[in-house]
């Protein structure tokens, strides 16, 4: 599989995928949609090698920085990392 072909299919599965709305406080769940996505993948022929150059790091990292990504989206980026997002 092509380098362009991981990339769209990393980029299309991030985009269907991380739903987050708070700045994430640890990888617990980056991890969990590391593993979701790299399950997928290889079920489109895709390894974890050619998964992760297309992601240009660690998968863990790329899902991490999607969620603060999606989570910057979603405050309008107002909110701060550690930011407390609950309402009272």
């Amino acid at each position: 599989m092509s380098i362009e072909q991981a990339s769209a299919f990393l980029d299309n599965w991030v985009n269907e995928n991380v739903h987050a709305v708070a700045h994430p406080k640890d990888n617990t769940e980056a991890m969990q949609l590391a593993l979701r996505c790299l399950e997928a993948a290889e079920e489109h022929g895709i390894t974890k090698s050619e998964l992760e150059e297309a992601a240009g790091e660690d998968l863990v990292k790329c899902m991490c920085d999607a969620q603060v990504a999606v989570a910057d989206a979603y405050t309008g980026g107002l909110v701060e990392d550690g930011d407390d997002l609950k309402s009272d």
